[in-house]
């Protein structure tokens, strides 16, 4: 009987293997030559600096007692995001990235040859960016900004299938982790700003006037660093400064 079950399970494994690199094969094959600057540059982690920038500005200019604590939240979510697919989940599965397969990387579409190291399962970029997303998001407690940082998150965990490097299955498990692990660590910054005497008691003066943490008004500075990056994005794709 154990037998059987573990023959359903390893067949079942096999099948959702093989839908998720049909997948891949159709969501990779989807490309041109302003796609692929598109995504490469997206796909930068240097090129949403001033992204993240903007996020600190409006954190210190509503929470300046609490900047410190938030941003040890944020930064141990991405570290812990981070390591927990690289450090762990990728040599513990050892599921190699669809641009080192051999079985389909003839039909695997990169950009500059970039094909990543060996094992993609699960993807770092998802958990770190969906990460971010989900603990500011949390934070904020705003509709525009929280539907506009997950499509960051989507766009930019989309785009290592598009540049070869991770199966569906690789990102979704990726954004998954991201998301739990910023709950998690988000709770923890509830726990301790309600334990530490010096947040305990901290109004912030924005909070008194609007009786909202983080105003519509500031976070338009986010709005305004995300369509800027992205103009020059298009911009760059558009001049294909690349090589494809």
């Amino acid at each position: 009987m154990s037998v059987d079950i573990f023959q359903y399970l390893y067949e079942f494994v096999r099948e959702v293997e093989q839908f998720d690199k049909s997948c891949f094969l159709q969501l990779n094959a989807l490309h041109n030559d302003f796609f692929d600057g598109f995504m490469f540059w997206v796909t930068d982690k240097f090129v949403w600096i001033p992204l993240y920038i903007s996020i600190l500005y409006v954190i210190i200019k509503n929470k300046k007692r609490e900047t410190l604590l938030i941003s040890i939240g944020i930064i141990l979510t991405i570290v812990f995001a981070d390591q927990f697919a690289s450090g762990i989940c990728k040599p513990l599965f050892e599921r190699l990235r669809p641009s080192h397969d051999s079985s389909i990387e003839f039909l695997v579409h990169t950009v500059r040859g970039d094909k990543g190291d060996l094992y993609g399962f699960i993807s770092s970029h998802a958990a770190n960016t969906f990460g971010l997303a989900m603990f500011t998001a949390l934070l904020f407690k705003n509709a525009w900004y929280s539907c506009m940082i997950f499509m960051w998150a989507i766009v930019n965990s989309y785009s290592r299938i598009y540049l070869g490097v991770h199966f569906p299955i690789d990102v979704l498990f990726g954004a998954f982790s991201g998301v739990l692990i910023a709950w998690m660590f988000y709770a923890l910054y509830l726990f301790l700003k309600k334990q530490l005497p010096q947040y305990r008691y901290s109004i912030h003066k924005t909070n008194k006037r609007t009786n909202v943490d983080y105003p519509q008004k500031d976070l338009r500075v986010v709005y305004l660093t995300m369509l800027t990056t992205l103009f020059f994005i298009v911009l760059f794709a558009s001049k294909n400064i690349f090589a494809s």
